[in-house]
């Protein structure tokens, strides 16, 4: 059996926290993956998380930062009937929307950062938003793993299972690619690593419900009896924000009582305020009065908790007022000598959470001590003395006082038709369209659709031909398509799209407007924003009419071609110590799989993009493209000869795309005829 886990301390982990810790690190430990699971995020958190930035700030994102990402696709799962507009997140983070049957939801909470020497996981009961992170109560478990020797290797195990199983098929086949990617790394990290096979009686699991036919109650049955398989519990212990809206007649603690009647004491904890939401009903017929208890935290907060809460803030948060509603969920079973189960989790104490409508996640672990647990769970979340089970009614009031948040209710409005929609390349040559995938999709008819400015038409569920330079413009803009309804115009639904496998591979290229755009950009990553495409005679500016910002390529349009030229070549050459610099670096990975990720997103997916873009922008003359395409294939050729013999397979691919591309671009004069000619014969003996 692994050592105990230490006991609480009462102090307050913070997620924030540590996400800092890792992006403290990024420098030599780059992030590589992000996986959230979520009922629902703040564009602001999931904006501050995908730019590695403290999750509390309140800041936009550049298009510098934009393009930035593009290397890394965070996936968010969430739930499909809280998508908002989202109108300033990254393209390319990709957000899937999760369709839970009737009145349910998708109400995990998991968090994975994947670096190149780490892999962490959180699990609790907040979302991804500000008052998720920093203002409720909230409860939570973190994993890091770098090795077969780190603790509980056992659940990084469960989770890449629960993933595969689950989400793999949940993102669909156009764009599952990013969580597929991910998968892949924490494949290969487990098989170097080494990580044993599961033992039959691990002390801790992760336990998930509504994910398949077993719900989170069977399964804590199931766990019991393998851990206490001579032993009954006799106390039930809950913390929860929200109950049965319907407790008559089977409320969750008679269906937990039915499962271990041997169970005497229920006792719950929440807020104040959700006393008037509670009645006898909730506690079931099982219990006695005199051995059921409801225990109470105050609107107020105590100097206790107000102490811990500076101690972890400091000066930042001393003079403020601070407001904290329980949002945290634990389960105690035990029996009389203490022994039983924890759990933390997403799953309030209701018969959607336990009995698998909702989809829920949490951390169960075998524990020796729960009076101890208990009294450290009572002083963290500030609970007063005193039980108020006597000042409950027999039944609870038809309209709560207090609203559930996250209770879903159904909109007849709401297009449910839909399943997914992509975004693919059309058959036009440089065109996109979008697809919807579902049933019925005669429906669409009923909805005026956007995508941000642009308004769209479909046929049989596919829309217009969207040319590369309206795309781009709207790139910049919309993550999600408004769905209006035509019959009510004030009501609107959005749909995230997801990415066509092709557009997802061509992501570099498509976030640079021209070759010019990609130079200053990468001698400049850091920039507020990107300068004007000097050989571009529109500037892609998005969905607003604004002046383009100044130009950080200062080149004379009627200038000669031959000085243009030159100017390119001179800001190419800058480029490219910055780019053997990347190979360095990436070449001292240990990790073989991680170093192949590393030389792919640091150099290979760059210079892809910028020969995709040579080929695609017009220029002036045909030798224009040629000439650069040509610098470009002998650069990479150095790159391969500096490059390990092992990794320089994707090396030998691109020279071989740019070849293509030049015996395209040769054209009949001489002086290209002959450059065409020298180039080729330089990249023939590329290794």
């Amino acid at each position: 059996m692994a050592n105990p886990r230490p006991m609480p301390s009462g102090e307050f982990l913070n997620f924030s926290d540590i996400f800092s810790a890792a992006v403290a690190l990024a420098e030599d430990d780059p992030i590589e993956h992000i996986i959230v699971l979520t009922f629902e995020f703040d564009e602001q958190q999931l904006l501050n998380l995908v730019q590695h930035r403290a999750l509390e700030e309140q800041k936009d994102l550049a298009r510098s930062g934009l393009k930035l990402l593009s290397t890394i696709r965070p996936v968010v799962f969430y739930d499909a009937r809280k998508t908002k507009p989202f109108s300033r997140l990254p393209q390319f983070l990709e957000l899937h929307p999760c369709k839970t049957a009737g009145f349910s939801c998708h109400h995990s909470k998991a968090y994975c950062i994947v670096t190149r020497g780490a892999i962490r996981l959180v699990v609790g009961s907040f979302n991804l938003t500000f008052t998720g992170i920093f203002r409720n109560r909230e409860v939570l478990q973190e994993w890091t793993w770098q090795s077969a020797e780190s603790a509980d290797t056992h659940i990084l195990v469960e989770w890449i299972d629960f993933l595969r199983q689950h989400y793999l098929t949940e993102a669909q086949a156009s764009s599952q690619s990013a969580l597929a990617a991910a998968l892949a790394t924490l494949d290969a990290r487990t098989a170097v690593w080494g990580i044993p096979p599961l033992r039959p009686n691990v002390p801790s699991h992760l336990l998930a419900s509504g994910y398949g036919e077993r719900s989170g109650l069977d399964l804590l049955a199931v766990r019991w009896n393998a851990w206490f398989p001579d032993q009954a519990p006799t106390s039930l212990f809950a913390v929860s924000p929200f109950f049965d809206e319907n407790p008559a007649p089977h409320c969750l603690a008679e269906q937990i009582s039915s499962r271990f009647p041997t169970l005497s004491r229920l006792e719950i904890v929440t807020d104040a305020a959700n006393q008037a939401n509670l009645s006898r009903a909730h506690f079931g017929k099982h219990f006695a009065p005199d051995q059921s208890a409801l225990r109470l935290i105050p609107e107020s907060i105590s100097a206790d908790e107000r102490a811990r809460i500076e101690r972890q803030g400091g000066n930042s948060i001393k003079d403020l007022v601070l407001d904290r509603s329980l949002h945290a969920k634990v389960l105690l079973l035990a029996t009389a000598d203490g022994a039983g189960i924890a759990y933390i989790g997403s799953a309030n104490f209701s018969r959607k959470a336990w009995l698998g409508d909702n989809r829920e996640l949490g951390f169960i672990e075998r524990i020796d001590n729960a009076p101890t647990l208990r009294e450290v769970v009572l002083r963290a979340l500030s609970v007063t003395p005193g039980n108020h089970f006597d000042e409950l009614p027999d039944l609870p009031p038809e309209a709560p006082p207090k609203p559930n948040p996250e209770e879903i209710v159904e909109d007849s409005l709401f297009p449910g038709f839909i399943d997914y929609v992509v975004l693919a390349p059309s058959s036009s040559s440089d065109c996109f369209r979008f697809i919807v995938h579902g049933t019925q999709l005669e429906r669409i008819v009923e909805y005026d659709i956007h995508w941000a400015d642009l308004h769209l038409t479909f046929a049989d569920g596919v829309s217009q031909d969207i040319p590369i330079g309206q795309f781009r413009n709207t790139l910049l803009g919309g993550r999600t398509l408004e769905f209006r309804n035509r019959q009510m115009a004030d009501r609107s639904f959005w749909f995230p799209f997801q990415y066509a496998g092709e557009i997802i591979a061509d992501r570099q290229a498509l976030m640079h407007s021209s070759s010019w755009d990609w130079l200053a950009f990468y001698l400049n990553p850091d920039g507020a924003d990107e300068g004007e495409d000097p050989e571009s005679t529109q500037w892609l500016d998005g969905r607003n009419g604004a002046a383009p910002p100044a130009a950080m390529l200062d080149v004379d349009r009627e200038a000669n071609c031959v000085i243009a030229m030159q100017r390119y070549l001179s800001l190419f050459s800058s480029i490219e110590g910055s780019f053997e610099r990347r190979l360095a670096e990436s070449t001292k990975v240990d990790d073989p799989s991680a170093r192949q990720r590393a030389i792919r997103s640091q150099v290979i997916d760059p210079l892809s993009g910028l020969a995709t873009l040579l080929q695609r922008e017009p220029v002036q003359q045909l030798a224009d493209r040629l000439f650069k395409l040509g610098e470009l294939g002998l650069f990479v050729k150095s790159l391969a000869i500096q490059t390990p013999v092992s990794e320089r397979t994707e090396f030998t691919e691109l020279v071989a795309g740019i070849r293509s591309a030049l015996d395209a671009a040769k054209g009949s004069e001489t002086l290209a005829a002959d450059y065409h000619a020298f180039v080729v014969g330089q990249l023939r003996s590329a290794p």
